[in-house]
Formats: C-alpha cells, sequence, structure tokens
C-alpha cells in the first residue's frame, strides 16, 4: 500500500511539474520553442511537455481492459466496441467489379479473336480426341448398363462430330488458299482471274462431300437419310406429322 501510495503522490508531482513548464512555454514565442527543443533534444522535450515517462506508460496499461481465456485451450477475447466500416452501394458494385473474373476469349481489352490463329494453336485436341473415343468405346464395349451405354454412345457422337467439323474447316481452307493461289499466278501472268461466287463454291463442297462419301461406302446410308428427312419435311409441311 506505501508503495502505491508513494506512487500516486510520484505522478501527481509529475503532473504539476509539467502543468508548470506548458505555462511557460505558453509565454514563450514558436521560434523560442523550437530552439528550446533543439537544446533539450526531442526526447527530453517529449518527457517534459507531453509526459511519455514510465508512470503515464503505466497508467495507459492501467486503463487497459485485459481480456482473459477460460482456459489455454480458448482463444483469447477481444473488444466488440469497434464501428464497423460503412461502405456504401457504390464502394461495395466497385469491389464486386474488381474482383470479377473475365474470359479473355471474350474480353475486347485482350484482343481480337481469330479463328485462323486459333484453330492453328489447338489443332492438337484432334489427337486428344481420338484417344478419348477409343477410351469410350472400350468403356462402352464392358459396361452393360443401359443408362450409361446411352450417356457413353451421346460422348462418343460429339466428340467425333467436333472431329469431323475441325476437318471440314481445315479442307475448306485449304480449298480457299489455293483459290486465292490461282488468282495470284492468272493476275501475275496477266490474265483476267475468276472469282469464285458463294453459289459455286456451295456447289463444289457438295461435290467433294459426294465424292468422299462414295470412297468411305456410305453415300448409300447418307441418300437414305436424306430421303427419310426429306420425306418427314414433306408430311410436316401437309399436316401429316
Amino acid at each position: 500500500m506505501n508503495s502505491i501510495s508513494s506512487d500516486s503522490e510520484c505522478s501527481d508531482h509529475n503532473e504539476e511539474q509539467r502543468g508548470s513548464i506548458r505555462e511557460d512555454l505558453r509565454k514563450m514565442s514558436f521560434e523560442e520553442i523550437m530552439k528550446l527543443k533543439e537544446e533539450l533534444g526531442a526526447r527530453l522535450y517529449k518527457e517534459a511537455v507531453i509526459g511519455t515517462d514510465k508512470d503515464t506508460t503505466r497508467n495507459l496499461n492501467a486503463k487497459k481492459t485485459s481480456f482473459k481465456r477460460l482456459n489455454k485451450n480458448r482463444p483469447r477475447e477481444f473488444s466488440a466496441k469497434r464501428q464497423v466500416p460503412f461502405i456504401s452501394v457504390e464502394q461495395k458494385n466497385k469491389r464486386q467489379a474488381e474482383e470479377e473474373v473475365r474470359d479473355p476469349r471474350f474480353d475486347s481489352n485482350c484482343g481480337d479473336f481469330k479463328v485462323n490463329h486459333f484453330k492453328e494453336n489447338y489443332k492438337f485436341l484432334v489427337k486428344i480426341r481420338q484417344k478419348d473415343i477409343i477410351r469410350l468405346r472400350k468403356q462402352l464395349r464392358e459396361t452393360e448398363n443401359s443408362e450409361e451405354r446411352e450417356r457413353l454412345q451421346k460422348e462418343i457422337q460429339r466428340l467425333a462430330n467436333k472431329n469431323l467439323e475441325d476437318k471440314k474447316w481445315h479442307l475448306k481452307q485449304e480449298s480457299l488458299n489455293r483459290e486465292k493461289l490461282e488468282i495470284k499466278q492468272t493476275i501475275q501472268k496477266g490474265g483476267r482471274p475468276h472469282y469464285i461466287t458463294k453459289r459455286e463454291r456451295r456447289a463444289k463442297e457438295l461435290v467433294q462431300q459426294f465424292e468422299q462419301l462414295k470412297e468411305s461406302g456410305k453415300l448409300s446410308k447418307h441418300l437414305e437419310k436424306r430421303r427419310k428427312k426429306n420425306a418427314a419435311k414433306d408430311r410436316r409441311q401437309l399436316g401429316f406429322a
């Protein structure tokens, strides 16, 4: 108890001294205060005027609430008396816009989409799809579940159609490149080039498709499929379907 009373008396005495020092400083000019600070040093000046000594630190620590744990396995409690930061609607929308993930394939800021470059760079996907088709066909032979077989058949057909589309696209590009080369050679020879129209190109593609089906032996199957499709279309138009 004696030590506590002596500490309080010492603290009151120090506070009285600082009060008298502040009164003297009020009578001094700013230039005199800065000169005094330079002579005493920043640390001594703060201790004399502001009061950053051990007594003040002890008083500040005494005012702090000490949160204890109920046991060593529980986290320490902290005060909940903290103001929740106010977030306006504009700030919230701005945060959501900043966190939004953008797909570079459909973002104009990432450049223009070039089909030729994309097809050439991802040409290796044809081989990967072909390996997947072989793996799925093996699973189809081994499974007996009707639903699983139907799912595998649809997946195989989807991959096969994708490879067929890529093959048709590359063949079409080769044909267009040949046409451009022929036009360029004709111009270099001084002749008048012939630019193929869309109708002529479509007819040419149908002839190529006919020859490919004939070579693969699938021509009769293709013609039968087209016949059934046209017959169903006619029935719908006549109102029998």
